[in-house]
This record gives structure tokens, sequence and C-alpha cells, in this order.
């Protein structure tokens, strides 16, 4: 277990690192002149509207396709393929999110939007759900596995 809460760390750490990396050069493309859109570009809208969309779907899906997932995880029996699994999918979910992300930070800069500015918000507020702790992966794992049924109280 504590294995898979360093690597899931790992991972989650490292889409942070790439925000910030993403920032740094979205601000260099800004001022230095490499790469700016006018706001009514037909391609700036175009980019802008696909990185909403793409944002409002697939945070959504990836949050929710997880939990579906994991808890299909209740049918598998071996300790190592469940944790494996569920590796996996938490690698996945993480992803998605952070590809928000990073496209939301860099084409704000680029793009002039200020409303990118709110979605790479969404997608940070959605990166946090998505950090990896001992406590949630053994709640989620927990979930996933059948309980002793308690003895009925007798009155």
């Amino acid at each position: 277990m504590k294995q898979l809460t360093k690597s899931l760390f790992f991972w989650y750490y490292a889409a942070a690192i790439k925000a910030v990396i993403m920032a740094a050069l979205g601000y260099a493309c800004v001022t230095q002149n490499w790469f700016v859109m006018a706001k009514d570009a037909p391609a700036s809208v175009t980019i802008y509207s696909i990185i909403i969309l793409y944002v409002i779907t697939t945070t959504p899906a990836a949050l929710k396709l997880f939990s579906v997932y994991v808890k299909k995880l209740a049918l598998v029996t071996d300790e190592t393929e469940k944790l494996a699994r569920y590796k996996t999918y938490a690698k996945w979910r993480i992803t998605v999110i952070t590809i928000g992300l990073l496209a939301a930070i860099f084409f704000y800069y680029t793009l002039q939007q200020g409303a990118l500015l709110w979605v790479a918000g969404i997608s940070a507020i959605s990166l946090y759900f998505c950090k990896p702790t001992t406590e949630k992966i053994e709640n989620d794992l927990a979930s996933t596995t059948d309980t002793p049924n308690e003895e009925p109280k007798e009155d």
C-alpha cells in the first residue's frame, strides 16, 4: 500500500509541477511574442471553445468513471492485481484532468481569455480531489471488499 501511495503521490505532484512549468512557458510566450493570438481570431475562438468543452465533459467523466471502476474492483480477488488496477485507474484520472489544466493555463496566456483562468481553476480543484492519501486509497479499496455482516441485535 505504501508503494502505491508513493507512486500516485509522484504522479500527482508531477502534474502540479507541469502546471507551474506550463504557466511559466505561457508567460514566456506572451512576453517574448513567440505565440500570441488575437482574442477574436477564428482559431482563438475554436481553441477556447475546445478547451472549455474538454474540461466540462472530461472532468466529471473522469471522476465518475474512476468511481465506477473502483467499485468493479470488488470482483477482483487477487490483491496485487487489485492494487495494480487501482493505480492504473488513478493515473488515468489524474492524466485526463491534468491535460485540461495544462491547456487552460497555457492558452490563458496566449489567447488572453480570462475565462480560461476559471477553467484552469476548475481543473485544479478537480485535481485536488484526486490527491492520493493512504487513507483515501484504503477507503476506496475497503468499499470494494465485502465486509462481514454484523450479527443482528436481540432485544
